[in-house]
C-alpha cells in the first residue's frame, strides 16, 4: 500500500469515491452532477494547493481511499495553525486492513509539519464506531457539530 498525495488528474478518481461514501452512508444520496464536478476541481487542486490536501492509499495501482482537510490559521483564537480532516473513505472491500489508519496517521503526520497545534475531525453525531476509530488514534471530544443544508 501507498500513501500519498493525490495527483492533479486524480479529481475525477477520487470525487467518486466520496459519491460512493455519500451513497454508503445511512441517508445519504448519490452527489449531483455539479457537486461532482465542483469536488472533482476542488480535489485535483489539492494536489498543489498550499493549505488543502488530498491524501490518497493506492493498492495494487488502484486507488482505494482517501482523506482530505487543510491547514490555516483560521480564526486566529487558537494558538498556532489549525488542521482539518473534512473526509476520510477506505472502500469497503480493503477495510480492516490498516488502510484507515495509515490515511489517518498520514495526514496527521502531515498537518504536524505544517505547525498544527491543533488537528480536528467534525464526526457526525451519532456516528459511533468513527468517534471510537479517531479517539483510539488520540482525539477527544471538544466539540459538536450539527449543520443545516439551505
Amino acid at each position: 500500500m501507498e500513501i500519498r498525495r493525490i495527483h492533479e488528474d486524480e479529481g475525477d478518481t477520487v470525487a467518486a469515491l466520496w459519491d460512493r461514501m455519500c451513497r454508503e452512508t445511512e441517508g445519504g444520496d448519490r452527489l449531483t452532477e455539479p457537486a461532482r464536478r465542483n469536488l472533482s476541481r476542488m480535489l485535483a487542486v489539492s494536489a498543489w494547493h498550499r493549505d488543502a490536501f488530498c491524501l490518497v492509499a493506492v493498492v495494487e495501482g488502484r486507488v482505494v481511499g482517501f482523506v482530505n482537510g487543510r491547514a490555516d490559521a483560521g480564526d486566529g483564537l487558537l494558538p498556532g495553525t489549525l488542521g482539518e480532516i473534512d473526509a476520510l473513505y477506505v472502500v469497503p472491500e480493503e477495510c480492516g486492513q490498516g488502510v484507515e489508519r495509515a490515511l489517518a496517521e498520514a495526514a496527521v503526520g502531515l498537518l504536524r509539519s505544517r505547525d498544527a497545534a491543533t488537528v480536528r475531525f467534525l464526526s457526525p453525531v451519532g456516528d459511533r464506531a468513527g468517534q471510537r476509530f479517531w479517539r483510539d488514534l488520540g482525539f477527544e471530544p471538544d466539540l459538536v457539530c450539527l449543520s443545516r443544508y439551505l
